[in-house]
């Protein structure tokens, strides 16, 4: 008895987020692979913040995921342009560091770099 592998449809079928890689079914979240194909080197980190009373006693554990960017700034030569969010889930994570690469993005366009200027 062998194995056999079954597959959804056609390749040409497949479109969209449905699609498929060599591996499988594109897990990551679409905020992500935005973030990666406008050039931003993402991570994601999980954390959990502690509670505790004073006997040390282990009150409540607050989830909290840091999602972090960075790429090299478009037309500034060794600059790097670097962005960071956290959420209680890595969606919500996500969602909120694309926001902040909008920022980035809005900032250029008005000719504010982001950076602090002497009065």
């Amino acid at each position: 008895m062998g194995l056999r592998i079954l597959h959804r449809g056609d390749r040409s079928e497949r479109r969209g987020d449905d699609h498929f890689r060599r591996h499988g079914v594109v897990l990551e979240h679409g905020d992500r692979r935005d973030l990666e194909r406008a050039g931003w080197r993402t991570t994601l980190e999980y954390r959990e913040n502690h509670v505790r009373s004073r006997n040390g006693t282990l009150l409540e554990v607050h989830p909290a995921w840091y999602a972090e960017g960075e790429r090299q700034s478009r037309g500034r030569h060794g600059d790097v342009e670097v962005i960071s969010a956290v959420a209680d889930t890595a969606d919500r994570a996500w969602a909120a560091l694309r926001v902040q690469s909008d920022l980035v993005g809005l900032r250029r366009r008005n000719g504010d770099d982001g950076r602090s200027r002497a009065s």
